[in-house]
């Protein structure tokens, strides 16, 4: 069991304070620079005792402890060498693996190996002697959505979608408007009914939100008279539309056609007085690069050109009107606000759909509107979608949460929200959502077993959702110490900056430079403002003592991030270089 004190451990002991002062001489540390491993740390104890102090009545003990800041944990103590087993006429070596939890503060601590002889049963001091100073972290830089300061929150955690592609938000009523032959000054009769009534009372469900005014001609002798007819009919269309007060804030756009047959060829096609194959000779002509004379001319020498004549000439004589509705219920934005104020008050939602209460909650754009729609949705219809969706939100609102309770309960309902989820239907989405909720709880075992789930569920290498997956599998990796098959599993993620440091780091870990260069220059190269991987940069530059590259790429990393900035000054990597002057100026 490990202890934690307050101060080094004191022994007894006699007046020959230097008897044994060589006697940890060759006693070192391996690795020399210790380094977090998963969530504790790992060394190995060894080297040789100095036979001069090996006898039948000596018994040699180790207490080795690491000391950092003003605690000291004792990580337990074993006997290096007890005469009454061991023959001191050969050389007698140390070798003792420890493992020892990691805490918080112990970046900059000190392994110290103290020692306790006895000698014919009296005790003597021996000076305890450094074995390592500091400890890298470098597998805590996976990042995994953490927040850190000075750095925008990120979204985590996968919504499922629902398609709504196929439903027509928007909607066209049209309406011909007849003129006097030849005439732009609008009949006694106005604007028909059924236009007005719309205009003025709208449309149960939908908002109008545009007008579209087309003046018209017909191909007729008094209407080809006059070239500005269709530009002036639009005018006055227009005029008509502005002189009712509600439809001035309308955006309302004109235009006139001119010799042109787009609207007649509507009309031919909707004709119910001709048959198909007499529509036919219309549009033979139609197609003919002859010019709009010469087509009127060539129209007029058919047997059925007087009746056209007069069923479709008419309707030409004007304009039309075409009003654009939206439907209010799922396009207006302010529809989630009004929908959460429904459910804050208890009142009932106006039969709200199942189908426009998703769409309403895939587009709120505020996480307490999302939640109360949501909440709500599981009730009325639960499925794994609403379920994976209310647990999406309960994890970004842990992200906002700076109360540890409040965040800590909400992760605990983001979980239990996933697995109710993955109860009605297991999915790759809820299942790595149920991986990022135990990495905020930093149950980093269960997390990657999640995560993992979720690869399992998708059957193609080629997912985009996979490789998603994949980019997060591999920060696990990293922090379970499993260095190249993190690699693996990043060389199959999104190439986004955050992946691509992932795989720098992983590289790095692996004690893979090269690979580690190239992936930190790409994430840089991805988002230069993501101060990442150019501290990626600064790490390899400290390894190989290339000065300049260190601190050049450092600045560039402590200016993007105020949490680099304090991790560096604390990077055992960077401890060489803490005294010199080019260090100190990039922290003031």
């Amino acid at each position: 069991m490990w202890v934690i004190a307050l101060s080094a451990v004191g022994f007894q002991c006699s007046p020959k304070l230097n008897q044994y002062e060589n006697l940890l001489d060759g006693v070192f540390a391996k690795p020399e620079s210790l380094v977090l491993h998963r969530d504790s740390i790992r060394v190995n104890i060894q080297g040789p005792l100095p036979i001069k102090y090996l006898g039948a009545d000596t018994r040699i003990t180790f207490v080795p402890e690491y000391q950092y800041g003003d605690r000291v944990l004792n990580l337990g103590e074993f006997v290096a060498f007890d005469g009454r087993y061991n023959a001191s006429n050969s050389e007698t070596r140390v070798q003792r693996n420890i493992v020892f939890p990691f805490l918080p503060g112990m970046e900059r601590g000190t392994l110290v190996m103290n020692a306790k002889v006895e000698k014919k049963e009296k005790p003597f001091k021996v000076k305890g002697k450094q074995l390592a100073k500091g400890l890298n972290t470098a597998p805590l830089l996976a990042r995994m959505g953490q927040i850190t300061p000075d750095e925008p929150i990120e979204e985590i955690g996968r919504y499922m979608l629902m398609d709504f592609s196929t439903i027509n938000l928007q909607e066209e009523r049209d309406f011909l408007i007849p003129f006097g032959l030849g005439s732009a000054n609008l009949n006694a009769a106005g604007l028909p009914s059924n236009l007005s009534q719309l205009l003025r009372n709208g449309e149960p469900g939908f908002r109008i939100k545009e007008i579209k005014i087309i003046g018209l001609h017909s191909p007729e002798t008094s209407e080809l008279r006059q070239p500005d007819l269709s530009q002036r009919r639009a005018t006055q269309l227009k005029s008509i539309l502005y002189a009712e007060s509600a439809l001035r804030t309308v955006p309302t756009t004109t235009d006139f056609r001119r010799q042109d047959w787009f609207d007649f060829r509507l009309l031919l096609g909707t004709n119910n007085q001709l048959k198909e194959e007499e529509k036919e000779s219309y549009y033979n002509i139609l197609q003919r690069e002859i010019g709009y004379e010469a087509q009127l001319a060539q129209m007029k020498r058919l047997r059925t050109f007087a009746q056209v004549a007069r069923d479709i000439f008419p309707k030409l004589r004007g304009g039309k009107i075409t009003v654009v509705l939206e439907n209010s219920q799922l396009s207006n934005p302010e529809v989630a606000a009004n929908v959460y104020s429904l459910l804050r008050e208890n009142k009932p939602l106006s039969d709200l759909s199942m189908e426009q209460l998703i769409y309403v909650g895939q587009n709120a754009r505020r996480l307490h509107e999302k939640e109360a729609i949501y909440r709500k949705l599981t009730e009325l219809y639960p499925s794994e979608m609403t379920y994976n969706n209310l647990g999406v939100v309960y994890l970004n609102q842990a992200q906002r949460e700076l109360d540890i309770r409040q965040r800590n309960e909400l992760i605990n309902r983001a979980i239990d929200m996933f697995r109710q989820s993955n109860r009605i239907r297991p999915t790759s989405v809820a299942m790595h959502n149920l991986g990022r909720g135990l990495i905020l709880r930093q149950d980093y075992f269960d997390a990657y077993v999640a995560i993992s789930e979720a690869s399992g569920l998708e059957r193609s290498e080629n997912d985009e959702f996979l490789r998603y997956n994949e980019g997060l599998r591999g920060a696990l990796d990293i922090r379970n110490g499993d260095y190249k098959l993190a690699t693996i599993r990043l060389n199959r993620a999104q190439e986004d900056e955050v992946n691509l440091f992932n795989k720098g780091l992983a590289y790095f870990l692996a004690e893979d430079f090269f690979q580690a260069s190239v992936a930190f220059e790409e994430s840089v190269q991805a988002n230069r403002e993501y101060g990442y991987g150019f501290y990626g940069l600064a790490m390899i530059a400290a390894v190989n003592r290339d000065r300049q590259a260190l601190f050049e790429n450092l600045r560039k990393a402590v200016e993007q991030s105020a949490f680099l900035k304090e991790r560096a000054l604390q990077d055992i990597l960077f401890l060489p270089f803490r005294e010199e002057r080019e260090f100190m100026e990039l922290f003031k």
